[in-house]
């Protein structure tokens, strides 16, 4: 399967830009910033020469892939190339090529890499594993574990009076069905590049990887091994499309990640774990 997910920045009256990455099996193999070539009057334009310029990195990139998905943040844009999608699936070479246009929030993943990319900020390659997405709502096996082996869960809370329009300041909170172990640790991260959350959970998988920093945690009754990540609102934007997501802890540790559809929050959680304690 190939992504391909595109972004544009409109600027008036100077030059503006698309970003793209591609992805092939969840691994990113291109990524581009290109100026759009006309003079765009508005977003919507600009939007819709990035999914134009999106098409032809597809008809590159496509090989053998048979299905192709086309993300971008401007619904107005993605209904009207979903409009003539059979029309743009019959310029590729071969036959049987499903072409899809789908809008994506702009705070996702690979979207907040496209947007980056948009703005010229550069972006690195994003090769961090990710790890299967599990909604806890019925799943009595991972419920009953948090309440009755006291696992560690981890989450993030946005900090109001921290955060500004140029900065969003985390929280870093790990507790136990019981309690709070931890939740000293801020994350002010500025705005611009690949996403703050993005950037967030890399700066807290390194302090997690810090021996020192997971000594303290430790005498504080924190267990990395066997925990959980939960995914909250201010975290939903590690999460891909395929229900998948990035981890704010080391890849080498094992846990899980977990979160419900609906109803995002720690006290959900904790909530539905109260009947197993």
């Amino acid at each position: 399967m190939l992504e391909i997910y595109c972004d544009s920045s409109y600027n008036e009256n100077e030059d503006s830009y698309i970003g793209c990455t591609v992805l092939r099996g969840g691994r990113q193999i291109h990524q581009s910033t290109t100026r759009v070539p006309a003079s765009p009057e508005n977003n919507l334009e600009c939007e819709l020469d990035a999914l134009d310029f999106a098409v032809s990195l597809a008809r590159i990139f496509c090989g053998t892939d048979k299905e192709i998905f086309i993300y971008n943040d401007s619904t107005e844009a993605v209904r009207a190339f979903q409009a003539k999608r059979v029309e743009i699936e019959k310029e590729f070479p071969g036959s049987g090529v499903s072409l899809n246009f789908e809008y994506i929030p702009r705070e996702k993943v690979h979207q907040a890499t496209a947007d980056s990319l948009s703005k010229k900020f550069p972006v690195f390659f994003l090769d961090v594993l990710s790890f299967e997405v599990e909604s806890f709502s019925r799943r009595e096996d991972i419920l009953s574990d948090i309440a009755r082996n006291e696992r560690s869960v981890f989450y993030l809370e946005k900090v109001p009076e921290e955060s500004t329009n140029k900065k969003t300041c985390y929280r870093l909170v790990i507790r136990s069905f019981k309690k709070i172990l931890s939740d000293d640790r801020l994350y002010p991260i500025k705005k611009g590049g690949p996403g703050t959350q993005v950037r967030a959970a890399e700066q807290i998988r390194k302090d997690l990887s810090d021996p020192e920093i997971r000594s303290d945690l430790e005498v504080k009754g924190v267990r990395l091994e066997n925990s959980y990540f939960l995914l909250t609102d201010e975290t939903w934007g590690l999460r891909g499309t395929d229900n998948q997501a990035q981890s704010i802890l080391p890849t080498t540790v094992p846990h899980r990640i977990i979160c419900d559809e609906v109803d995002r929050s720690p006290e959900n959680l904790f909530m539905r774990a109260e009947r197993f304690s």
